[in-house]
């Protein structure tokens, strides 16, 4: 019989004791996900009764869920105009050398403006999802602090004139299925 969960040192990715393979998630582990992604304030019984689970059986399934990482956080949304921060730009990043990328990846974790960073394929090295207040904020952020970055050679930038769709929401349907919750993401965040 093999082991569920082995573990192995790490490889590189910056996890170790990283499970060899995702947990299996059955049927009422999505239901149970989609709910949390929706509403992670839903109480234990709630979730309970759309899934047709005791409170208790609710509860130890969302340990387990977050034992195995695959729940990582709870956090709130905010909403980046109201939040006076609704400046939103993709920056790609390219890096001189390999050597650099760690010192790179390193400073950008300290970077809160930094919302995302992303190591992409093509002609830049990283791309990185920033919010900040306005123009000038932009302007230093990129200028004075990501150029400032040993081995950065240069940043091309695109600032988001409106969006269409943005959700933190990870489809865990089959490929093809449309999810309730993803018909739900259409949704205004007042609930309109």
């Amino acid at each position: 019989m093999e082991p569920k969960n082995e573990t192995r040192p790490d490889s590189g990715t910056g996890s170790v004791g990283a499970s060899l393979e995702p947990p299996r998630l059955d049927a009422l582990d999505r239901q149970i996900l989609d709910i949390l992604q929706r509403d992670a304030r839903r109480s234990r019984a709630e979730i309970g009764q759309e899934v047709g689970l005791s409170a208790a059986a609710v509860h130890e399934r969302i340990k387990k869920l977050e034992r195995s990482g695959v729940i990582r956080r709870y956090a709130a949304l905010l909403d980046p105009e109201k939040a006076a921060c609704d400046l939103l730009a993709f920056v790609e990043v390219f890096i001189d050398e390999p050597r650099h990328e760690a010192m790179f990846l390193s400073e950008v974790a300290r970077i809160g403006e930094i919302q995302e960073c992303h190591r992409v394929t093509g002609k830049a090295t990283c791309i990185l999802k920033v919010r900040v207040r306005h123009r000038r904020a932009l302007q230093r952020l990129i200028l004075d602090r990501i150029n400032a970055i040993p081995g950065v050679h240069g940043t091309e930038t695109v600032v988001v004139l409106s969006t269409t769709k943005e959700t933190p929401h990870i489809h865990l349907g089959n490929d093809g299925e449309e999810s309730r919750a993803g018909a739900e993401s259409g949704r205004t965040h007042s609930g309109e």
